[in-house]
């Protein structure tokens, strides 16, 4: 039974997000299993879960680690990031640190470019987010009025936050090149609030 707990808790480390079929398979038990554990880890506060809509029917359940599941898998490029962001800093300056993280981001956006289609804005979002799943973003998106709003509920780089908070400016970067150059910076988990949101205009072609 832990085996298949550790198995399930892997391989939303390593996809960022699954539905229970998707981990069934993955892990090769039934779904019943799965979906007990899940329950079970939730309650551990290790697995969180959003809704996604696909037209008529039931929604689909998708699973991620939360912050605290996350941390169970330490990474162990930890230490060199922090040496090399405090090296660039004490070497080159903050603003230096600033721009390799905004250069940082826009190659990552051009990776994504080549991906990241979709026929409607809602379909393009929903794969944004999926996208984004991957990289240890937890994304969610609203439509108010003519405005978007993209929540981000956790961090892939938290353990950075406190000892080089600039460590933002490559989520801005990345994020503003794949939505809109406008992207507005609404709050962050730095500063208390529950996640990090941005919002833009939608523009009509």
């Amino acid at each position: 039974m832990k085996n298949t707990r550790d198995s399930i808790l892997k391989q939303l480390a390593s996809s960022g997000q699954a539905t229970v079929n998707q981990l069934a398979k993955q892990v090769g038990v039934n779904p019943i299993t799965v979906r007990h554990h899940l329950t079970n880890l939730s309650n551990e506060n290790l697995v969180q879960y959003t809704e996604e809509r696909h037209g008529v029917g039931r929604p689909h359940l998708l699973y991620r680690l939360t912050e605290e599941g996350q941390q169970r898998f330490p990474a162990n490029y930890k230490r060199l990031t922090e040496s090399l962001l405090l090296s660039i800093k004490n070497l080159y300056g903050k603003q230096a640190s600033i721009e390799l993280l905004e250069l940082v981001g826009k190659e990552m956006a051009d990776y994504y470019k080549s991906v990241l289609k979709g026929s409607s804005l809602e379909e393009y979002l929903n794969k944004f987010s999926q996208l984004m799943a991957g990289e240890g973003f937890q994304i969610q998106w609203e439509l108010k009025g003519s405005r978007i709003y993209i929540h981000n509920a956790s961090c892939p780089y938290h353990h950075l936050n406190s000892s080089h908070p600039e460590i933002c400016h490559l989520d801005h970067s990345l994020f503003s090149r794949l939505l809109d150059p406008d992207l507005h910076f609404e709050g962050c988990i730095m500063e208390g609030k529950p996640e990090c949101t941005y919002s833009y205009e939608v523009k009509n072609d």
